[in-house]
C-alpha cells in the first residue's frame, strides 16, 4: 500500500503546483491587463498549461477570481478588523491615533497598489464586491477605534473611512507628494475636521 499512497501523494502536489501556477499566471496578466482584458488562452500561455487544463481547476471567472483574491491577500496581509485594537494599543492621544490609522493604511496600500485598480465591470463580479465590502468594514472598524477617545458617531467614522480609501492615496502619488508629506497633509485634515465636528468644547 505504501507505493499507492506515494503515488497518491505526488499526484496531489502535482495538481496543486499547476494550480498554483494557474493562480499566479492569472494574477499577473489581471494586473497587465485587466481581468475582463484576459482570456483562458492568455493564462494558459503565461502558466504554460493547456487551455483544458485552465477551465478544468477554473470553470468560470466566478472560480477563478477568488483564487486571485486569496493569492493577493496573502502577498499584501491586509489589515483586519480584528487588527484595530493591537493597531493602536498604547497610543494616548488623538492625533497620535490618527496618526497611526493613516500610517496603516499607507503601509498597506504600498504593498497592494498593483492590485488595488479596478475597473467599473470589474466592479460588477461578485468577488470583487466582497473584497470592497471587506476593506470598507476595516477601515470603519480601524478609524471607529483610533477615534474611540472621542465616542464618533457613526457618521463621522464613515467619512474619516471615505477619506482613507486608496484613491486617495492614488492621488497623491500621481501629483509626486513624497508618502511623509502626504501622511502629514491628511493627518491635518482630519484633525481640523475632526475639530470642527467635535467643537470648540471639546
Amino acid at each position: 500500500m505504501a507505493p499507492r499512497k506515494y503515488s497518491m501523494g505526488k499526484r496531489r502536489a502535482a495538481v496543486e503546483e499547476t494550480r498554483r501556477r494557474i493562480v499566479e499566471a492569472t494574477l499577473d496578466l489581471h494586473t497587465e491587463k485587466g481581468v475582463f482584458g484576459t482570456s483562458w488562452k492568455d493564462i494558459a500561455g503565461r502558466a504554460d498549461v493547456s487551455v483544458a487544463t485552465v477551465y478544468k481547476h477554473f470553470p468560470t471567472l466566478d472560480d477563478l477570481v477568488p483564487a486571485c483574491g486569496a493569492l493577493i491577500m496573502s502577498i499584501t496581509d491586509p489589515p483586519s478588523p480584528g487588527d484595530a485594537r493591537r493597531i493602536f494599543a498604547g497610543s494616548a492621544s488623538l492625533e497620535e491615533r490618527v496618526g497611526r490609522l493613516v500610517s496603516e493604511m499607507f503601509d498597506f496600500y504600498e504593498r497592494a497598489e498593483p492590485y488595488m485598480e479596478v475597473g467599473p465591470k470589474e466592479r460588477q463580479l461578485p468577488a470583487v464586491q466582497e473584497w470592497e465590502a471587506g476593506m470598507r468594514a476595516t477601515r470603519e472598524a480601524l478609524a471607529r477605534e483610533a477615534l474611540s477617545p472621542v465616542g464618533p458617531e457613526e457618521r463621522t467614522v464613515r467619512v474619516v473611512a471615505a477619506l482613507l480609501d486608496f484613491p486617495g492615496f492614488k492621488s497623491f502619488r500621481r501629483h509626486g507628494v513624497a508618502r511623509d508629506e502626504a501622511e502629514a497633509a491628511l493627518n491635518g485634515m482630519l484633525l481640523c475636521w475632526l475639530g470642527g465636528v467635535r467643537g470648540p468644547e471639546a
